[in-house]
């Protein structure tokens, strides 16, 4: 069995894959196998897959889909591990060439099923370390989760940064076809892990195309629902796992906190029709009040107000936006008022 699993879906990335699985392939741990999922690219992407594989022989799976999304391609990827710890790492970023050997040495001494670092933002020539994460923990140190929950929502649910052990995420798989997906599982692969190694020191080069992550923030985004797909999954995953109970407080944070984080981005859509606007962002947040009805009184969100200045403004301006004949609604009906909004 390889110590470690490294999983990459890949769709058109023929100008990175190779930067990617050489720093994958070329560790100083040697024991690891590298699953390359090629999401049905168009580009000349398998045929670089076919020259890496040749080149690191044994090392590299190549494995070939018809496109589902990074979500589908990262179940494919999960169905063919067979790594102790699997660490997850997208076509476009790359790892430092000691990484996986320094976070499995840190998840074997420490005895945790979970160590994530912090990112290095690479923009352009670039580099900038990103804690990714809002908990207090500044230092590096084991995190006992049980007793600090709050993490469960602080860490961020990203994937890149986190080495995991494979028993740990069990029959959990992302949702497909979905925006934010790595939030719909990440939440309770924390919990499950009781104790997280938390290294306060970058362990993933993350490239930011501007270009994709400014549009991300500024045009509409249509499955703007599949944030209440991801908090609802997080939901029912705690419930199977019997979490549900000991972290209802957290999976009600999370809810609140990340439908609000899109209501955030519909106010900051451009070229969008504001009654449009309203209607989405009405409608959100009668879906917030349909379940949870004292959400304005959520600490967490104070807490992250207090933390983030641009989310504590927009917040102040919600009113602004709110149709009371949208927010007033069941929840299905709020659903559909959304769809019909961006016909």
């Amino acid at each position: 069995m390889p110590k470690v699993s490294v999983i990459i879906p890949i769709y058109n990335a023929e100008k990175y894959i190779s930067e990617c699985i050489s720093s994958i392939a070329n560790q100083t741990m040697e024991d690891i196998e590298i699953i390359a999922i090629n999401d049905g690219s168009t580009d000349n992407t398998i045929n670089m897959l076919d020259r890496m594989s040749e080149k690191y022989k044994g090392k590299v799976k190549v494995f070939n889909k018809e496109n589902g999304g990074a979500g589908s391609a990262r179940n494919l990827g999960l169905d063919k591990a067979s790594g102790e710890f699997i660490k997850f790492v997208d076509a476009d970023d790359y790892l430092e060439l000691t990484i996986l050997e320094k976070m499995y040495s840190i998840a074997k001494e420490h005895h945790v099923s979970l160590v994530r670092g912090n990112y290095q933002t690479i923009l352009g020539p670039v580099k900038m370390q990103d804690k990714c994460s809002w908990s207090d923990v500044t230092e590096s140190k084991i995190v006992d989760v049980r007793e600090d929950k709050d993490y469960i929502i602080k860490e961020t649910p990203g994937i890149g940064n986190k080495l995991i052990k494979r028993d740990l995420i069990g029959n959990l798989r992302f949702p497909e076809k979905t925006k934010w997906e790595d939030l719909a599982i990440m939440p309770i692969v924390i919990a499950s892990s009781e104790k997280v190694f938390h290294m306060s020191e970058p362990v993933y080069n993350y490239r930011v195309n501007m270009n994709t992550t400014i549009k991300d923030f500024i045009n509409k985004i249509p499955n703007i629902l599949d944030i209440i797909r991801c908090v609802e999954n997080i939901e029912q995953e705690m419930d199977k796992r019997g979490m549900s109970e000991e972290y209802k407080e957290q999976i009600k944070s999370l809810y609140i906190l990340h439908t609000l984080f899109r209501v955030e981005n519909a106010m900051l859509w451009i070229n969008f029709p504001r009654d449009k606007k309203e209607i989405i962002i009405s409608s959100l947040l009668g879906i917030i009040e349909a379940k949870y009805p004292d959400w304005k009184n959520n600490k967490i969100v104070e807490e992250y107000r207090k933390k983030n200045g641009l989310f504590d403004f927009d917040m102040k301006r919600l009113d602004r936006f709110t149709k009371i004949e949208y927010k007033n609604v069941s929840k299905e009906e709020a659903e559909e008022n959304i769809k019909n909004a961006f016909k």
